[in-house]
This record gives C-alpha cells, sequence and structure tokens, in this order.
C-alpha cells in the first residue's frame, strides 16, 4: 500500500427493531368523538364557531378560518365515497386481511372526508353511497367502525 493512503475498512451492520409502546389522554375533543362511536354508534363532527365548517374527524380547531371548534353535530350515516385504493397483498400491520380497499368517505353533514375501510367490493367506487358497518362490541376506538360497506 502507498503511503498516504488509507486502508478501506469493512463496516459493520446490525440490524434490530426498537419497539415503544405508549398511551395518550385522547382529550376532550376526540374524547367526545370515541365515545360517541362506542356508547351510541353514532359519529360526531365538531362545528366551526366561525365558518360553520363541520369536520369528521372532529379537531380542536378549524383548517378553514382556524377558529375554535366547540359545537358538536351528529352526521352521517350515509356517505359518499370520495376517493379509494384497493389493496390486493397483505402487509405488515395492515388494518384488514387482504383484498379490501381504504376509502375516503364525507358523511352527510361534514364538510371533510374521513379515511377509513371497505370490503372489496366493485361497488366500493368514488360517487357511491355507504353506510358505516360497526362491530358488536366496540371500544372507544376508530375501529369500532369495521367498515364503511355499500348502501343497501
Amino acid at each position: 500500500m502507498d503511503s498516504g493512503q488509507s486502508e478501506e475498512s469493512e463496516l459493520t451492520y446490525l440490524e434490530g427493531e426498537i419497539k415503544c409502546p405508549y398511551s395518550w389522554s385522547t382529550g376532550e375533543i376526540a374524547g367526545a368523538f370515541l365515545e360517541s362511536l362506542r356508547d351510541r354508534g353514532t359519529i360526531l363532527g365538531a362545528v366551526c364557531g366561525g365558518c360553520g365548517t363541520v369536520a369528521v374527524p372532529p379537531q380542536s380547531y378549524c383548517e378553514v378560518c382556524g377558529a375554535s371548534m366547540k359545537d358538536w353535530s351528529e352526521v352521517g350515516p350515509t356517505g359518499v365515497v370520495m376517493s379509494w385504493a384497493r389493496v390486493t397483498d397483505h402487509f405488515q400491520g395492515a388494518p384488514a386481511e387482504a383484498p379490501f380497499r381504504f376509502v375516503l368517505v364525507r358523511l352527510a353533514g361534514a364538510d371533510t372526508s374521513m379515511l377509513h375501510l371497505a370490503p372489496d367490493d366493485e361497488r366500493i367506487k368514488i360517487g357511491a353511497k355507504v353506510v358505516p358497518e360497526f362491530r358488536e362490541e366496540r371500544t372507544g376506538s376508530i375501529t369500532d367502525i369495521k367498515w364503511f360497506v355499500p348502501e343497501s
């Protein structure tokens, strides 16, 4: 080896995974939304005190005008599919067994769309009317809505 040149060393890699389980408080806004799903099987939207926008899922401030969202409005249960994507292969952490669809649903009475799941059904397309299918046992999670199915 010539002087002035360094010898290249082989890099050693260690592959691993770090898991960090955590819990957090839902807060007043998300808590009320999730309690409504669990206790009544209804979907609530937050109403903006400034411009009247109804957001689902609810949030504490309006993305349109920035005002606080303090009032509630029951929305749906019927919604319209605004967009969808078909999942054909399983992936780690998938929310359902493939095939299924991710859908953006705008519920009646809401001004925003919510991302959720739908079965892999050819009737699930843009403009289709859908309704939520709630689980029998509900825990206060967004997954209390199993998915959205075509309106019968």
